[in-house]
C-alpha cells in the first residue's frame, strides 16, 4: 500500500473513469476516497445524458469508460432530446436509480484488477524538483499521516476543497449532504502557485411522491427504443418496467412569493461569495432574471425504485426550509408535497483551468492532474469526460510515454478540455452543442467511430468492445457500398421513381445519391430496390439483430447528409493545419518583435501547444497569430502557406 504507480483522490464521476482507465491501461492504481460506500454518489439529479452531455457520456464509453454501462443496467427512465432539431444536437437523457448506480460503480471498482482502494482524507502532494513524488494521506479513523510514493497523481476533489454549504442563514462546513469536506490540499495548490476561486452549486428540494397529486399533470414516457448508452450494448438493460417523468410549472403564485422572499436566499443575501451556474440557476435567480416569464417548467423525477424520493428538477434554491415548502405547495400537483430533504447551495474552491495543459497536467507540477468540478466545471459528465483522459495521461506519464490529447475535431471531450485550458472560465462550465464548431462531425451516434480506434490504440479497449466495433463498421462499409453500387436509370426505372412522387433522375443515380434527397429515407431505398428487380445486400446484420438498429442508422446519416459532412471536414481538416504547428513548451514570446503587449501577456500565461490553441487564446490578434506562423515556419525551414487563422 506504500507505492503505486497512479493515486487518484475522490472516487464521484471524474475519479471512478479515472482509476479505472488507469487500472485498465495496466499501471498499479490506488483511489484515495473518504468513504467506498459514497463511491459513485449521484449528490445532484438522478439523470446521465440530455444536450450535450450526452455526447460526452457516449464518448466516454467509446473510449472504454464506465458511465454508459452503469446507466443502461441502472435505468429507470429514458428518452431522447434535440429530436425537433437535426442529427448534431440530438442524443439521450437517461435517469437511474440513486441507490443501484452507486452499488454498480462501488462492485466495478472493487473489483477491478490493479485497483486498490483506500479509506482516507487526502492531506497534500508530495514533490520534488517540480515532480510528483507521493500523496500523504491520514486513513479514517486513524491521527497518524501515511506517505504513499507514486509517478502521478489525479486530483478529483469535485466540490470537497473548503466546502460550506447555505439554506437560508444557516451555514455548514461541508462538502455536500452527508460529506465533510476538506482542506489540506487546498492549501497544497495555493502554495504551488495555483490560483484559487470559490465557485457555487446547488442543489434542488427532494419530495415524497406518495405527497404529490401527479393526476391531470404532464406525463414524459420512457421511450426505450432511443437505445443504450453504451455502445457494448444494443438496448437498455433496466430491472424493471421504467418509470414516466411527471411535468408541471411554477405560476404567478409561485413567483410572487419567491420574490417577496428574496431577501432570505443565501445568493440574494451577499451570503455566497462563490460564482454560481449561468446555465442551471437557482429558482431565486429565474425569477430575477427572467422577470418577463410569468411560468418555468418543472420536472419531478423518481429517483430510486423502492423509495419516494422525487427530484424536483427546476427549483434548485438556497431558501430556508419553510420557504422553500411554502414555495412548492403553490405549484400545480405539489399543493400537499412533504419534503424529504430541502434544497441548499454549497461553496467550494476550484483552480483556474488555464494553468492546465491540455493533458489535464498542471504546469506547476510534472505528473499532477486535476479533472472535474475543481477545474470549474459542472455536471456529471463533464466530470466523467475530464476523468478518463486525465486518468489516460497520468497512467502514460508514470510509465514515460507520450501524452494523449483530443482536440476539438475529434470529440466534445477535447472541445471542452481545449475551452477550459485555453479560454478558462468565470461561471461553471456547462458543455453545450453550439461551444462545437463541427458538432456534425461529433454526433452521439458515431462516438464509437471517432474514439474507439484510439481506445484500442492505447490498452484501454476490451475484447468484446473491439469485435462488436469491427463487426459494426464492417456492416456499415457493406450497406454504404450496396447504396452506392446500385444505380436506377432513365429508361428503366424513370417511370417507378415517378409513381413513388419522386423527382426524375438524368441519366443514371445511385440508391446513396438519391438519399440526399428529402423524404428519401433507407427504407424507401431497399423498397424501391426491391420493385425495380434489383438485388441488394441487406443493411444490417441478421446474425446480430441487436447491433442492426445502429447500422441503419449511421448507414442512413452517412447518405443523407454526405455534402454537408464532406463540408465541414473540410472546415475540420483545415482548423487541424494550425493544430499540426507546434510550439515549443519554452517559447519567449518576449523575443519575437511586433506581438502586441496583450498577445505577449497572454500566450505568456496559456502557453499553447499548438498554433490552433494559441489562435483561440480570448484577445489575441489575427496578425499576431500570422506573425508567430511565420516566425516559427521559418525557424523550421518550411515554405510558407497561407494559413487561415
Amino acid at each position: 500500500m506504500n507505492k503505486f504507480d497512479v493515486i487518484v483522490v475522490g472516487a464521484g464521476h471524474a475519479g471512478i473513469e479515472a482509476a479505472l482507465a488507469s487500472a485498465r491501461m495496466g499501471r498499479n492504481t490506488a483511489c484515495v476516497t473518504l468513504r467506498i460506500d459514497r463511491i459513485g454518489h449521484l449528490p445532484c439529479n438522478c439523470s446521465i445524458g440530455g444536450p450535450a452531455k450526452g455526447h460526452i457520456a457516449r464518448e466516454v464509453d467509446a473510449l472504454g469508460g464506465q458511465m454508459g454501462i452503469a446507466t443502461d443496467h441502472t435505468l429507470t427512465h429514458i428518452r431522447r432530446v434535440g429530436t425537433g432539431k437535426g442529427p448534431a444536437v440530438q442524443t439521450v437523457r437517461a435517469h437511474v436509480c440513486k441507490n443501484d448506480y452507486p452499488l454498480f460503480m462501488q462492485e466495478v471498482l472493487s473489483n477491478q484488477p490493479n485497483l486498490t482502494l483506500i479509506e482516507a482524507i487526502a492531506e497534500t502532494v508530495l514533490s520534488e524538483n517540480g515532480k510528483v513524488t507521493g500523496l500523504r494521506i491520514k486513513l479514517v479513523g486513524s491521527e497518524e499521516f501515511i506517505d504513499v510514493e507514486c509517478r502521478s497523481i489525479v486530483l478529483t476533489t469535485g466540490t470537497f476543497l473548503n466546502g460550506l454549504c447555505h439554506m437560508g442563514a444557516e451555514k455548514t462546513v461541508a462538502a455536500r449532504h452527508g460529506d465533510q469536506a476538506v482542506f489540506g490540499l487546498s492549501a497544497f495548490l495555493k502554495d504551488i502557485g495555483v490560483n484559487l476561486r470559490r465557485f457555487k452549486t446547488g442543489t434542488t428540494p427532494r419530495v415524497k411522491f406518495s405527497s404529490l397529486n401527479v393526476e391531470g399533470l404532464e406525463v414524459m414516457e420512457s421511450e426505450p427504443e432511443a437505445g443504450a448508452l453504451s455502445f457494448l450494448h444494443g438496448k437498455p438493460k433496466p430491472k424493471r418496467t421504467l418509470f414516466g417523468c411527471h411535468q408541471t410549472r411554477t405560476n404567478q403564485a409561485t413567483h410572487d412569493f419567491l420574490q417577496s422572499r428574496l431577501h432570505e436566499s443565501a445568493m440574494f443575501s451577499g451570503q455566497i461569495e462563490g460564482v454560481g451556474p449561468r446555465y442551471c440557476p437557482s429558482i431565486e435567480d429565474k425569477i430575477v432574471r427572467f422577470a418577463d416569464k410569468d411560468s418555468h417548467p418543472i420536472f419531478l423525477e423518481i429517483e430510486d425504485w423502492d423509495g419516494e424520493s422525487v427530484y424536483v428538477q427546476g427549483f434548485s434554491t438556497s431558501l430556508p426550509a419553510e420557504t422553500q415548502l411554502a414555495a412548492l405547495r403553490t405549484i400545480p400537483g405539489m399543493e400537499k408535497v412533504e419534503i424529504i430533504r430541502y434544497g441548499y447551495a454549497v461553496e467550494y474552491d476550484m483552480a483556474d483551468p488555464l494553468q492546465l495543459y491540455p493533458t489535464l497536467m498542471s504546469k506547476l507540477v510534472d505528473g499532477l492532474y486535476l479533472a472535474g468540478q475543481l477545474n470549474g466545471t459542472s455536471g456529471y459528465e463533464e466530470a466523467a469526460g475530464q476523468g478518463i483522459v486525465a486518468g489516460i495521461n497520468a497512467a502514460r506519464f508514470a510509465v514515460e510515454e507520450e501524452p494523449v490529447i483530443f482536440d476539438r475535431g475529434n470529440s466534445f471531450i477535447g472541445v471542452m478540455i481545449d475551452d477550459l485550458v485555453t479560454k478558462g472560465v468565470e461561471d461553471p462550465y456547462r458543455m453545450l452543442t453550439a461551444r462545437a464548431e463541427h458538432r456534425l462531425l461529433l454526433r452521439h451516434d458515431n462516438a464509437d467511430q471517432r474514439l474507439t480506434p484510439i481506445s484500442k490504440e492505447i490498452g484501454l479497449c476490451s475484447d468484446e468492445r473491439w469485435t462488436r466495433f469491427n463487426i459494426k463498421q464492417e456492416s456499415i462499409e457493406k450497406g454504404l457500398e450496396a447504396l452506392q453500387t446500385t444505380y436506377f436509370t432513365t429508361n428503366r426505372h424513370q417511370e417507378l421513381i415517378e409513381e413513388r412522387g419522386h423527382s426524375p433522375i438524368t441519366n443514371r443515380a445511385s440508391l446513396f445519391e438519391l438519399m440526399k434527397r428529402p423524404g428519401f429515407t433507407l427504407l424507401e431505398a431497399e423498397t424501391m430496390a426491391e420493385l425495380a428487380g434489383l438485388e441488394v445486400v441487406p443493411v444490417g446484420l441478421s446474425d446480430h439483430p441487436d447491433l442492426n438498429r445502429e447500422v441503419r442508422e449511421q448507414v442512413e446519416l452517412a447518405a443523407k447528409y454526405d455534402g454537408y459532412l464532406q463540408q465541414q471536414q473540410r472546415v475540420a481538416d483545415q482548423s487541424q493545419r494550425l493544430e499540426s504547428l507546434k510550439i515549443p513548451a519554452a517559447f519567449d514570446y518576449q523575443s519575437l518583435k511586433g506581438l502586441s503587449f496583450e498577445t505577449i501577456d497572454k500566450l505568456s500565461r496559456v502557453k499553447p501547444l499548438t498554433i490552433g490553441q494559441a489562435s483561440r487564446v480570448p484577445g489575441v490578434r489575427p496578425s499576431d497569430i500570422a506573425l508567430l506562423i511565420g516566425f516559427l515556419r521559418g525557424r523550421s525551414g518550411k515554405k510558407q502557406e497561407p494559413v487561415s487563422a
